[in-house]
């Protein structure tokens, strides 16, 4: 009874959080404008963004080249590169499993993948490694907030790169590209690697969400993406995310640039890149594509406290729990299970409400602000990310919401 109660409260108390909030046109006028601006400018190829307030669309906008060479302009359906904007979806994906009962946050991760049994953290002094026992193991909580010790390839020359080039678990072509490998035979060599720091002690942004994707596969018998599907791209009807890209939809899929001095030039063509023919690794950290409506379905779910549009992917009080930090004070940023843990001012609400998304490194961002029923996704296609167009335009959302 007390258990019954208590749900009942928690889906009273999201009913009553997702206040009446609107946006202005004022401040849907001054994206589209700041848009167009550093577009003109050569600031920006262009850029996409979809804003929902409760479900309901209040601004879109499409604008620029995704290839500046051809001409190639974006559309509401092209298929782009999100990069790290996969962690959440695949963290998502595995409270999923973590529902069913399927495993403990604070389960081992040797438990399911025996090679971390024998993990050490590496200490570097005067360019030399030692490698010492851990303090505890490797968890599940690890991964899911990159508090694991596990980074991206650092440089090839120094100790750490070495251990991670050394055993192929880095990536190519401007960091585009994944490992040559499986995700399972990429958790198996990232468990010789020495860790960065003990577990836990602080927040190291890197691979792990990619031994979560092998674990994945694991504890639901299939494949990443076969259980990514089952468990949220079909029930959100997110018909345009995957790894790997249908034949019949290529001719979607859109350039890449990066810069050279001041200008832009591409560094990932649509035509010849390798995206084409897809990858063995299938980065749950990394490796999707996807439209800007596609993910803006995924946002508005979070927004919705893990239900849109009359489907429920995950519980209110799971989607709470990865929403709370847990990075330990003093190790680094504020971090939940798969999100950036912020804060945002709205108008007309009492306080700071929290804010969570993430961003990709082609400079595709998107936050939700769940306790205000708000999504925003903006994309586009250059790398390395810096992010500043999208916080820009965040900001001007931001200051344009006001709950009543």
């Amino acid at each position: 009874m007390k258990k019954i109660l208590l749900t009942v409260l928690l889906v009273f108390a999201t009913i009553c959080a997702q206040a009446d909030t609107t946006l202005s046109d004022k401040a849907s006028q001054a994206v589209k404008d700041e848009i167009a601006r550093a577009t003109k400018a050569g600031e920006s190829e262009g850029g996409m963004i979809l804003v929902h307030v409760h479900g309901k669309q209040v601004l879109l906008d499409v604008q620029g080249y995704h290839d500046s060479e051809d001409k190639l302009e974006f559309k509401l359906d092209s298929l782009l590169r999100i990069y790290s904007m996969s962690k959440p979806i695949t963290s998502v994906v595995a409270m999923t499993l973590w529902e069913q009962g399927k495993f403990k946050l604070d389960d081992p991760v040797a438990n399911y993948i025996p090679s971390f049994k024998k993990v050490k953290v590496g200490v570097v002094v005067d360019g030399k490694m030692t490698r010492l026992e851990p303090e505890r193991p490797v968890t599940v909580r690890d991964l899911l907030s990159h508090t694991s010790g596990y980074s991206y390839s650092p440089a090839s020359g120094t100790p750490f790169g070495k251990e991670y080039h050394s055993r192929g678990v880095f990536y190519t072509h401007n960091g585009m590209y994944p490992p040559k490998m499986s995700i399972r035979e990429a958790a198996d060599q990232l468990a010789q690697i020495p860790l960065q720091h003990q577990p836990g002690e602080k927040w190291t942004y890197g691979l792990s969400v990619d031994i979560l994707g092998a674990l994945i596969e694991i504890w639901s018998g299939e494949s990443l993406e076969k259980y990514m599907k089952r468990s949220v791209f079909k029930p959100l009807k997110m018909k345009d995310t995957f790894f790997d890209i249908p034949k019949n939809k290529l001719d979607r899929f859109v350039s890449c640039h990066t810069w050279e001095g001041d200008r832009q030039v591409i560094v990932d063509k649509w035509s010849d890149s390798a995206y084409r023919d897809g990858f063995e690794f299938h980065s749950g950290g990394g490796g999707l594509v996807s439209t800007l409506g596609d993910y803006s379905q995924f946002a508005q779910m979070l927004a919705g406290w893990g239900q849109h549009d009359g489907t429920r992917i995950l519980k209110a009080e799971t989607l709470r729990e990865m929403f709370r930090n847990q990075v330990v004070p003093g190790g680094g940023r504020s971090f939940g299970l798969g999100f950036a843990v912020e804060t945002a001012e709205i108008s007309g609400a009492d306080k700071p409400l929290g804010q969570y998304g993430w961003g990709g490194y082609a400079n595709t961002e998107f936050r939700v602000i769940p306790d205000a029923g708000v999504s925003m996704v903006f994309m586009r296609q250059t790398v390395p990310s810096t992010h500043r167009m999208s916080k820009k335009l965040f900001g001007i959302l931001r200051s344009g919401l006001t709950i009543k």
